[in-house]
């Protein structure tokens, strides 16, 4: 159970059906309603109510890398003990379905599920409170929770009156799959503080998709109790259920002057190529960084109106061939900026 460091790297490699073979046979081939209900019998499987031990999986096993743990908000980096719970004001759990959100039935099992825990500062944590997911439209105004590394999270207003909490873009699609997972498995609403979540939670799914770490993640949790997050394994559930959610929402966003596509190979070895589409021509800035947050690169990128590729050898500011782990490539323009994480083996 507590072999997960190891076991990411192998899952890495390995395709990620052949460790669930046969989980989800019983679901497939059903939508809507039929697909949520089979997946809320499949999933009820998790007993434990031991908030402790969630918590010491977390920190000291499941999220723990060579004695660091990383903040889910900020992506600062803190040292912690492999197998041990570090005192709440340095890092503390993040319960992304706040607990005054609960329901009462199995309250005790929610608080300790590990699908919607993650590790946070003190500090964000308390910011984030109970408020509700959702785009904060207007960053400038908002409370920034940022520790020098690309991770930037916002508390601000949603432009209709209510308070919010967007997540940095490099957890979006974490967070989102945990709430999904959460009122799937719990039939808890996703309608809190008067802010209908489910639709920037589609789309938060869909721009920021699960990558090689949150599978190990999955993978380590349904080790520890029992269950597993079918949207981290199967993607495609979420439009199978919801449907797609178009972009409609008033207070959303401006339509970024660029987007990034895909990223290929991934993992890669010695080259990777990201596609950029930009809606006209301009200078883009591509920073490299690492998962502690450290620079690693940094170049000038001229887009041209349509289609290209920004490459990268694999190679930091020195022009030294980068060690193997995940990298966030980050994009920025005046307007916006977008990343993309990718895998160097």
């Amino acid at each position: 159970m507590h072999k997960i460091k190891t076991a990411l790297i192998l899952l890495m490699l390995i395709p990620v059906a052949f460790v669930y073979a046969g989980y989800y046979d019983s679901v497939i081939g059903l939508t809507g309603e039929q697909l949520k209900l089979a997946l809320r019998t499949l999933i009820s499987t998790n007993t434990n109510s031991s908030y402790d031990n969630s918590r010491e999986e977390m920190f000291g096993y499941l999220d723990n890398v060579s004695g660091q743990v990383r903040c889910v908000y900020t992506g600062k980096w803190f040292a912690v003990t492999p197998g041990t719970i570090p005192n709440a004001n340095v890092i503390n759990t993040e319960h992304t379905y706040a607990q005054s959100w609960f329901s009462s039935p199995s309250s005790s099992i929610k608080k300790a599920d590990l699908h919607h825990l993650f590790p946070t500062t003190n500090a964000v944590n308390s910011a984030r409170g109970n408020y509700p997911f959702y785009t904060v439209p207007n960053h400038g105004s908002a409370d920034v929770y940022y520790n020098n590394t690309p991770w930037q999270s916002y508390r601000g207003s949603d432009g209709m009156g209510h308070t919010v909490f967007e997540p940095a873009d490099q957890d979006k699609g974490n967070v989102a799959r945990a709430l999904l997972y959460f009122t799937v498995r719990y039939n808890d609403g996703l309608i809190q503080g008067g802010v209908n979540m489910l639709p920037i939670l589609i789309q938060w799914h869909t721009f920021d998709p699960v990558d090689a770490t949150e599978s190990a993640r999955n993978q380590g949790i349904f080790d520890f109790q029992h269950n597993r997050n079918p949207f981290v394994d199967h993607p495609e559930f979420v439009a199978s259920i919801w449907g797609p959610v178009a972009n409609e929402d008033p207070t959303a966003s401006p339509v970024p002057d660029f987007t990034l596509g895909a990223v290929y190979p991934n993992p890669f070895s010695t080259r990777a190529s990201v596609s950029v589409e930009s809606r006209g021509n301009e200078d883009l800035s591509v920073k490299i960084f690492n998962l502690k947050g450290q620079l690693v690169r940094e170049d000038a990128f001229r887009a041209k109106a349509g289609m290209q590729e920004y490459v990268w050898d694999g190679r930091d500011e020195s022009g030294l061939e980068i060690s193997a782990g995940i990298y966030v490539i980050r994009i920025s323009s005046d307007a916006c900026q977008k990343t993309v994480k990718i895998l160097k083996d």
